[in-house]
């Protein structure tokens, strides 16, 4: 009987482990279609835009089931695109609730940030922001969305705090950014202390012309015309595109006359740009050299038609005749009326135009994009 009983055992135990795997198979079965039951629902409600009824029966499976992070991390990018920030937040913060890798936590993080800064709750957003620029994955972004922060607030001196973070990147446009920030700062600072900061500014970020024009401008008020035309004279070489707003003031500068020649003639014939052309024609006209002046606005507007250098022409032409001077004033006066409704402005990197200059582009939140436009009715 014994050895019956004993002959029986791995039988039962066959037995049991085939009925354990099956029940655990009924399990699983039971909770994919429970699963499969709310999503299905939550999609329903998606389609009904049923969209908070839709988000608490998704967020409902996050506790069942976390492989889907990447779908949630969609659905809520979509709702903060859309700028439902409120559903974005929702859905972010239920997922850095879960227990997940390093790398996907802090990436949930990232976007939680972003949901906040989005939204305006910006002291929560520095919260989350902060310890993410020490993770090289996130870093670059983290400053990026970090100093935008600060600029919103004007917090200048938190984010010039960043300056050893931002050297640890290869960003361009950050370090531009803290060159505008670090002249932001300065701006009710004296001048003697103006003067000593901007040059520390021009030399730790040589490509940001911000550093270089308030300095140029601050030697200007001080009666410093060599030092100021230098460095006009330097910005306007390295970015042609800013002569419109940099000759003008380069011009008021006392410098021989020979340098002014050099420099008009440089960005006219080698840079080709509107404002040199007109500005030369004009310095040939003062010296006496009518033709010439002439001549040069003529072979221009062959080259490159623009409106600006085509009322050039007609105010030297009205000076050069009395009989067309009250027809030619007529004309001039509309080609003005018409210039005068033109933008002057366009950012080059999202394409935002204005009449008015700005460091900081008032679209895409990027330093020094703001150039005068170029094109038929550019300056």
């Amino acid at each position: 009987m014994l050895e019956l009983l004993f002959l029986l055992l791995p039988v039962a135990a066959a037995y049991g482990w085939f009925m354990g795997r099956n029940s655990v198979k009924h399990q699983e079965l039971k909770d994919r279609a429970h699963i499969t039951k709310n999503l299905s629902s939550g999609l329903n409600f998606l389609l009904t835009d049923q969209e908070d009824k839709a988000i608490e029966q998704l967020l409902h499976l996050l506790d069942i089931e976390a492989a889907t992070i990447d779908t949630y991390l969609a659905l809520a990018n979509l709702f903060r695109r859309r700028g439902d920030w409120d559903k974005a937040i929702r859905i972010h913060e239920k997922l850095h609730q879960l227990k997940l890798p390093k790398v996907q936590a802090q990436q949930i993080q990232f976007e939680l940030a972003k949901d906040y800064q989005s939204a305006g709750l910006y002291d929560r957003a520095e919260k989350l922001l902060v310890p993410l620029i020490r993770q090289a994955t996130l870093q670059e972004r983290a400053l990026k969305n970090l100093v935008a922060l600060y600029i919103s607030t004007h917090e200048w001196a938190k984010a010039q705090q960043l300056a050893e973070a931002v050297e640890q990147t290869n960003s361009s446009s950050l370090r531009l950014a803290l060159a505008n920030i670090g002249c932001e700062a300065l701006q009710h600072s004296l001048p003697a202390e103006r003067a000593k900061a901007y040059q520390q500014l021009a030399s730790q970020y040589p490509k940001a012309i911000r550093p270089r024009y308030e300095l140029a401008t601050l030697a200007m008020s001080q009666q410093q015309s060599a030092e100021a035309f230098a460095l006009f004279r330097g910005i306007v070489i390295e970015k042609p595109q800013w002569s419109a707003d940099i000759l003008p003031l380069a011009k008021n500068c006392s410098m021989p006359d020979e340098d002014w020649y050099q420099l008009l003639s440089q960005l006219s014939h080698k840079h080709n740009n509107i404002s040199a052309h007109i500005e030369l024609a004009d310095w040939l006209l003062q010296h006496g050299s009518i033709k010439a002046a002439e001549q040069l606005l003529l072979e221009k507007l062959q080259q490159q038609p623009n409106i600006r250098l085509f009322k050039a022409l007609l105010e030297q032409r009205k000076q050069g005749s009395e009989v067309a001077a009250d027809i030619l004033e007529s004309v001039t006066e509309l080609v003005a009326n018409y210039l005068d409704k033109k933008v002057l402005y366009s950012c080059r990197n999202c394409g935002f135009k204005t009449r008015q200059h700005y460091w900081l582009c008032p679209s895409c939140q990027q330093w020094e994009t703001v150039e005068p436009i170029s094109g038929i009715d550019g300056r």
